[in-house]
């Protein structure tokens, strides 16, 4: 995952209101991109340069 693309998906997610509806608008996300959203609900997502991190490094490319 770039960098670009995981500060976006991590600004949106931190912006939804609720907090427990985070790991569910972060699934969405990510399966809209065509990533696995099975780990979401392991992902910081109370905090955006956490869960940035998180996105680059679970989502990292193999190669």
């Amino acid at each position: 995952m770039s960098k670009t693309l995981a500060a976006e998906i991590a600004g949106r997610t931190v912006e939804v209101t609720n907090p427990a509806n985070r790991a569910m608008a972060l699934a969405a996300t990510l399966r809209r991109h065509g990533f696995d959203a099975g780990s979401a609900n392991d992902a910081p997502v109370g905090d955006r340069a956490e869960l940035q991190a998180w996105l680059q490094t679970t989502f990292a490319s193999k190669g």
